[in-house]
């Protein structure tokens, strides 16, 4: 299915995702399955996480009408992935494309092998109402039980950064560290 751009418009002087005011009309750009933008949530005090507006609005419906986030690790950093049912789908459509050209070609495939190298540590989880999930056990050896992460959209997908561990991590964007700091010092306090 081809990605469609939804919009809605904001009022006069309406504060925006992100907390930017309109100081007049402003529209919002939806487009399904895809994430750009930096921002950051608390983790609640049952350990959920609020998916910020400016990603979930993008999280695609399922036929049911729910978002589906599927979160997984990075393959290379200490941080989450995450990306809706549309991802999921094309990365299961990749592996069966490649086995259809391991098969015509005749060469080995290990389709269990791949199915594991994408999906090994990934689930679903349904957003509620509030676009919040609560993650496995799994899932909070990346992202603790409290304090609060960091959004980084990149493409078709998320990251979802614990920020004790952003701050800790070489291989982070030091600009990415810097806001992250900043968020906490400020808008973090208190938050559990």
């Amino acid at each position: 299915m081809p990605n469609q751009l939804k919009s809605r418009d904001f009022g006069d002087g309406e504060v925006l995702p992100g907390g930017a005011n309109t100081g007049g009309r402003a529209m919002a750009i939806v487009t399904p399955g895809q994430y750009a933008g930096t921002n950051f949530a608390a983790i609640d005090g049952k350990g959920r996480i609020a998916v910020p507006s400016q990603f979930r609005n993008n999280v695609p419906l399922t036929a049911d009408g729910q978002r589906v986030l599927w979160v997984g690790f990075h393959e290379k950093l200490p941080c989450l992935v995450a990306y809706g049912q549309d991802q999921y789908d094309r990365l299961n459509g990749e592996i069966e494309r490649d086995r259809e050209t391991a098969r015509l070609r005749d060469l080995d495939f290990d389709e269990d092998s791949e199915f594991k190298k994408r999906f090994s540590y990934t689930e679903p989880y349904t957003l509620d109402d509030s676009g919040r999930f609560l993650p496995s056990f799994i899932h909070r050896d990346r992202v603790g039980d409290a304090g609060a992460t960091a959004f980084v959209g990149s493409g078709r997908r998320l990251e979802i950064w614990w920020l004790p561990t952003l701050a800790e991590c070489a291989e982070a964007d030091p600009v990415l560290q810097r806001l992250a700091a900043s968020w906490d010092a400020t808008k973090g306090k208190g938050r559990k």
